[in-house]
């Protein structure tokens, strides 16, 4: 006998029944009385075989009872039931049993056309997702602005093609590509006036490039191109210079003509050592920041040969970077004067190393390797952000001086050179900007003079001081003075210290002090040793100096101290023997 609260199966939505192992139905729910006719009472002790067609009794005892007994369940099987105006539905039911010693047998029936349908729907339902996780595995790989492949997908690209390429022994080029003043345009119209030129951008590249070229957008104004084929160094710059012509033409955008050009860097695979995809990214984009030095809208190849090099300056650069988080870098100031009456004028500010193993080094030993590379920049502006720290601390203390800092050309050349600085002073909004020195080191090698004159007319034009240091070292010393207005030359220590006894470097220190009277520039001399360097600049002409014999570089903490020395009586001491000062302290 059944217990009452098996009732509660009648709000089931399948059909529930019990039965004993004679095939004797001891419950059936109202479930199977609703759909198939037969009501509880007419079933109840009748055999199940009344349900069943003749082939599911068949099933039944060949094959449902066996599995019953051996595994004590069976789920999922399709029978066809006889209803009680003797049609068949087909059903589909799975049956238990309770085990213990008077065994019965628990089913649940529900109908076959329905979980067909339900089948039907989770068929459905599995695509659904099948297409969504595709539509998301291409959106992960796709820029959404360029509809291009994006970093990830052109990563996984560099996977694939290297693993095939070890196995048919084919070749290909990576090329990196950065707009050249894409953020002047940016800045000037908007972001989305940039939005649109790098859709044209990509749609430009598409249209230049074969079809089984890879184009990819590596992030912001950077590209990622990967060609096909065994290229030479000629093959590729060719097949390079007409996208790069290509990129130069101006872009037409709501009535606007812009123009840009881009800077490339290639390299080639295979090399003569295994390279892993992000390292190819690396040396390309190593060769794209070179054409950018080079004076930009143009190609460089990397140079594989160099690469050990760049290895032992990637160590190095990384040390320095290291250095840097750990705030080891220190800035020393030596000071600037008027050897005449004494006066204080400012310090130039010189960086230190506190290595922690290997003591304080000088930055003969580690400027060299960040000669046009992004740490170098950044290490630049560090230097001008903690001289103006330097600077404002002293005047709140009431020493009124200029601080001078050292300018490479290639600092100069960066794209973000005038932002940097701009937001730099516009930390330090009390400060007068004319305290400010900039000493560009006079070299030769500034590829893009032009740019250079207009970045440091802008500084003029913010009030900031201009010095040519090294003046008379390098070729370009006269159209640097001629085209450029600068305030200071500074005279290289090189004449200083040989002018007591050489006549052709007195000679050239002569001619550099008339250049400096002429062009109406404040003069400074480096390398003044001894008080008869000093004499004698002084009778040439030129009443500043600073050296060894007026004060070595110092720590920030000590200049203010040296300073009231200085003017305390170290000068006179120093100089009186000369009688040549005249002293305004």
């Amino acid at each position: 006998m059944v217990t009452s609260n098996l009732y509660s199966l009648d709000d089931f939505p399948v059909g529930c029944m019990v039965t004993d192992y004679k095939r004797r139905i001891l419950y059936s729910n109202h479930y199977l009385e609703q759909y198939h006719g037969y009501s509880t009472n007419e079933l109840l002790d009748a055999d199940l075989f009344t349900l069943l067609s003749k082939a599911s009794q068949i099933m039944y005892d060949t094959y449902i009872v066996p599995i019953l007994i051996r595994e004590k369940q069976c789920d999922e099987i399709r029978l066809s039931l006889i209803t009680r105006s003797n049609s068949k539905l087909p059903i589909v039911v799975s049956v238990h049993c309770d085990g213990r010693a008077n065994e019965r047998l628990f089913w649940s029936i529900s109908s076959a056309s329905r979980s067909d349908q339900l089948f039907e729907e989770l068929t459905e339902t599995k695509q659904l997702l099948e297409q969504k996780v595709s539509l998301l595995r291409t959106l992960s790989d796709t820029d959404q602005l360029t509809g291009l492949p994006n970093r990830a997908a052109l990563t996984n690209h560099l996977d694939q093609k290297i693993l095939n390429l070890k196995q048919d022994g084919m070749a290909f080029a990576l090329a990196f590509v950065d707009l050249d003043g894409f953020k002047e345009v940016n800045d000037r119209y908007g972001h989305q006036m940039g939005d649109k030129i790098l859709q044209l951008v990509a749609k430009r590249l598409a249209n230049n490039l074969r079809s089984d070229d890879l184009i990819a957008r590596f992030g912001g104004d950077e590209f990622v191109i990967f060609l096909n084929g065994r290229f030479s160094a000629d093959l590729v710059e060719e097949s390079l210079s007409r996208l790069i012509s290509k990129l130069a033409e101006p872009f037409d955008i709501d009535s606007v003509l812009l123009k840009l050009s881009a800077s490339i860097g290639v390299t080639l695979y295979p090399q003569s050592k295994e390279v892993e995809p992000d390292q190819l990214i690396r040396q390309a984009d190593q060769a794209m920041y070179q054409a950018k030095l080079a004076g930009k809208n143009q190609i460089c190849l990397f140079n594989v040969d160099n690469e050990q090099v760049q290895k032992g300056k990637n160590s190095e650069l990384s040390a320095i970077r290291v250095a840097m988080e750990a705030d080891q870098f220190e800035l020393y100031y030596q000071p600037k004067i008027n050897m005449l009456t004494g006066r204080v004028l400012g310090a130039e500010a010189l960086i230190r190393w506190n290595h922690p193993t290997e003591g304080l080094k000088a930055p003969a030993t580690f400027l060299p390797v960040l000669n046009n590379t992004s740490t170098g920049v950044e290490l630049g502006r560090w230097v001008v952000n903690s001289a103006l720290c330097q600077l404002q601390v002293w005047l709140q203390q009431g020493l009124d001086i200029h601080v001078s800092v050292n300018i490479d050309g290639y600092h100069l050349q960066h794209s973000r050179f005038l932002s940097d600085l701009s937001e730099l002073l516009a930390d330090f909004p009390n400060l007068p900007k004319q305290r400010l020195e900039l000493e560009v080191l006079e070299t030769s090698t500034i590829e893009d003079v032009s740019h250079v004159y207009s970045v440091l007319n802008v500084c003029r034009m913010m009030g900031i001081r201009i010095s040519l240091d090294d003046f008379g070292t390098g070729y370009s010393s006269l159209s640097h003075l001629r085209d450029l207005s600068v305030d200071t030359l500074k005279i290289d220590r090189s004449f200083v210290k040989n002018m007591l006894t050489s006549v052709g470097d007195l000679a050239i220190l002569k001619g550099v002090i008339g250049f400096a009277h002429a062009f109406e520039c404040d003069l400074v001399a480096e390398g003044v040793e001894t008080l008869q360097h000093s004499q004698q600049l002084i009778d040439l002409g030129c009443e500043c100096g600073q050296g060894y014999f007026i004060a070595r570089p110092m720590p920030a903490n000590a200049f203010k101290r040296w300073v009231e020395e200085w003017n305390e009586g170290e000068f006179k001491r120093k100089f009186k023997s000369a009688g040549i000062f005249k002293s305004d302290l």
